[in-house]
């Protein structure tokens, strides 16, 4: 009897286990808020807050995403930096050499950059990590191209002060 239950219990795992797998690979098109905050917390990040409705933001190693999520649940992810002078010859060249995002100055002439998730088709959360991983590596490449061509302080040292490393945080 204990054989013949200990056989049927690891068939009946053996048959979950793919199942499980899968579980990663689901497809979503739509989230409120509160589950995309659920999602990403189990997808691994750790501070993930709600800003205001269908407003996220994700901070990683210091540094702040903001995540906005659209009528048609599309995603975009954005990222900005104050105080720094920077031409738009230089955004454009960014945007020129890089791809999976795009870069612009806002009104208030400081640089930013965005991507996004198209949800049409559907995501899965695999996809939706990988590509919050990608943008924030793209992030930190940007923040450093902008460190490195800022025209204020053309002739002086880029590395930041501690006083501007202390506003990533």
């Amino acid at each position: 009897m204990c054989a013949k239950l200990r056989k049927t219990c690891l068939a009946l795992a053996a048959c979950l286990l793919p199942l499980l797998a899968l579980a990663d690979e689901t497809l979503h098109k739509h989230f409120s808020d509160d589950q995309l905050v659920e999602l990403l917390e189990e997808l691994g990040f750790r501070a993930v807050d709600k800003v205001e409705d269908r407003v996220l933001s994700l901070r990683i190693d210091g540094y702040v995403h903001y995540l906005y999520v659209y009528d048609d649940d599309d995603l975009q992810l954005y990222f900005g930096l104050t105080g720094y002078e920077i031409s738009p010859l230089d955004i454009n060249e960014w945007n020129r050499t890089r791809r999976l995002s795009r870069a612009y100055l806002d009104d208030e002439n400081d640089p930013v950059i965005e991507a996004d998730l198209l949800a049409n088709a559907g995501y899965t959360g695999k996809q939706l990590a990988e590509w919050i991983a990608v943008f924030d590596r793209s992030a930190r490449q940007f923040h450093d191209f902008v460190a490195t061509t800022d025209q204020s302080r053309r002739g002086e040292s880029t590395q930041l002060s501690t006083a501007e490393a202390g506003e990533l945080d």
